[in-house]
């Protein structure tokens, strides 16, 4: 009795130690009768069930039967898979159906002549059909896969896909069960074998996607073959590959080019945009946002652009945030110290959050040891999607104020991190966001005391109208090339930005004085003959020289030709 009342404890612990999901399924292994299925058309004697399968007959011309199941067992499903065995007893028309609303509404599924025939019935006419090459064999089980949502219909034969619904096609209509479809046309019988139907629930959040799958993973990300010694999607994709999912969750199937949205993709299609990657392979986030816009514009459904904010808080202030944006089917990405993955529920049973993590096995918040550090909110949305993004070097100090004087309050500094082995990026930039500008004049003034050609090479403005719209601002290329850095103080670049439409910009360079520059060039003087001594190149006695006459001549720059004759005398 005592070991039973442990076993008890044992299996309830088992049961409370993860959460337990209800998915809406549909199932019948047909061992008993047709009770769970409701007939459409035709006649229900065509449906036999006999030894554990279903048997469909027809024995006469231009007939046809279909059957669904019946509402209190379909537990009204609206996006799905379906996986059964399929078996043809002849060469005649063999059909099934998905998507099905009424018997002129759905979506027929058609094997004919060696081919199969995809078409998309509405009222009763066929709007849209594709057809692809495929022989029917009789007498061999088939294992079919479908797919049914909002995204897109598939269709696995034996594991291999035979096709998928692509731009061209309206977007599937919301809901409709799967059917089973017996029909003749002139000839006098058709006969087919149905077996283990399985329907289950499906919504596009349940999309995972891995940055070292075998179909992209040893792909180079971004342009990292230039500054990584191991450029690989699998070593550097978990922001990507969030982002594609966080993309398919929100409803959007297909890329602009027509392409089909995952990690490889999207990888590719961020690495041809000016704002796709920032700073040496950071995603640009504010890019997905504006990709979200695109697809909304060509979308026939209506789907939402994506809002985006950045948020940066203690453990709590995280955690209730993330908890508040996941309401609605909605999926937001959070960061640990240098990872990206998707967060696409909230467990108030047990207080934790499902993830999906591109790169480890985690199904549950709670299994990450790291904590989650910062969150990359999108919120659909179809108004404003205003934002400037400054990307400066961390040594250059910098203030926006707008045309008052005073300083822009609203924004936000970050630094941005993804570490992978020994190697790491985004450490040398800071990411200054400011989200929904007013249109108005703002002074970004930078401190250019210490730039070299390198180093405001890296600095660049992103900026973004309120329909995602956005203009590129290359700072080295405002400056003349052959402008002496060592004379600039600061930079003072004047942005008119304009909320509905292209802002516009002008720079101006503010030279140091004369004694700032000499101050300037002691320095520099300083910094080399420290290394050209360190690395032999000069003797101590001639390092010794130059430093007492560099210190001197701070205090007393009318003097500075004295090393200039210094250093002209010993060909320096």
């Amino acid at each position: 009795m005592k070991n039973y009342f442990f076993f008890l404890i044992f299996i309830c612990y088992l049961f409370a130690a993860k959460p337990v999901f209800a998915q809406k399924t549909f199932s019948d292994d047909f061992y008993t009768n047709l009770n769970k299925w409701i007939l459409v058309n035709g006649a229900m004697n065509y449906w036999q069930v006999s030894g554990g399968a279903l048997y469909a007959t027809v024995l006469q011309s231009y007939s046809l039967s279909t059957i669904v199941p019946k509402d209190e067992f379909w537990q009204g499903m609206s996006e799905y898979t379906v996986d059964f065995i399929f078996k043809s007893f002849d060469g005649t028309d063999k059909n099934f159906v998905v998507g099905m609303r009424d018997f002129s509404n759905f979506y027929d599924f058609h094997f004919y002549s060696n081919q199969l025939i995809v078409e998309d019935i509405r009222m009763g006419f066929s709007l849209h059909s594709m057809t692809v090459p495929f022989i029917l064999e009789i007498n061999k089980n088939y294992s079919i896969h479908l797919l049914y949502s909002k995204e897109k219909i598939e269709l696995f034969i034996d594991g291999v896909k035979i096709f998928v619904t692509d731009y061209l096609w309206s977007p599937p209509i919301y809901g409709g069960k799967f059917g089973l479809k017996i029909a003749t046309g002139p000839v006098q019988q058709s006969s087919a074998y149905f077996d283990q139907v399985e329907v289950k629930e499906f919504k596009p959040r349940d999309t995972l996607f891995k940055q070292n799958d075998p179909l992209w993973g040893m792909k180079t990300y971004d342009h990292a073959n230039l500054w990584s010694s191991n450029p690989s999607m699998s070593n550097w994709a978990c922001a990507v590959s969030s982002a594609a999912m966080l993309m398919r969750a929100y409803g959007y199937q297909f890329l602009p080019t027509g392409e089909e949205i995952n990690p490889d993709s999207l990888n590719l299609w961020l690495s041809n945009q000016n704002d796709g990657y920032i700073a040496n392979g950071l995603l640009n986030w504010l890019a997905i946002s504006r990709l979200s816009k695109i697809l909304s514009d060509n979308s026939a459904n209506l789907l939402p652009k994506l809002e985006f904010s950045y948020f940066k808080g203690s453990k709590a202030e995280n955690l209730t945030l993330l908890r508040e944006n996941l309401i609605d089917d909605r999926v937001q990405i959070a960061a640990t110290t240098a990872h990206f993955f998707l967060v696409d529920d909230y467990l108030e049973t047990s207080n934790d959050f499902s993830i999906k993590d591109p790169l480890y096995e985690y199904k549950f918040l709670s299994e990450r040891t790291e904590e989650v550090d910062s969150l990359r909110i999108f919120k659909p949305s179809f108004t404003d999607l205003s934002y400037l993004l400054f990307v400066l070097p961390q040594e250059i100090d910098f203030s926006l104020t707008d045309d008052k004087g005073k300083k822009i309050e609203q924004l936000q500094t970050i630094t941005e991190e993804i570490f992978s082995d020994s190697e790491k990026i985004g450490e040398d930039y800071e990411l200054t966001y400011y989200p929904k500008p007013s249109s108005s004049i703002l002074n970004l003034l930078l401190d250019a005391s210490n730039f070299n050609k390198e180093l405001i090479s890296k600095a660049k403005i992103y900026i973004y109208d309120q329909n995602g719209q956005f203009q590129l601002i290359n700072l080295v290329d405002l400056i003349d090339a052959n402008k002496d850095l060592n004379k600039i103080d600061q930079l003072l670049l004047k942005i008119n930005y304009l909320k509905e439409t292209e802002s516009t910009f002008n720079l101006e360079i503010i030279e140091k004085t004369i004694d700032e520059q000499k101050q300037t060039a002691l320095n520099d003087l300083a910094a080399k003959s420290k290394q050209d001594f360190e690395e032999g190149k000069i003797s101590f006695y001639l390092f010794y020289q130059l430093n007492l006459l560099t210190d001197s001549l701070r205090e007393r720059l009318d003097y500075f030709f004295l090393l200039e004759k210094f250093l002209s005398y010993h060909q320096l």
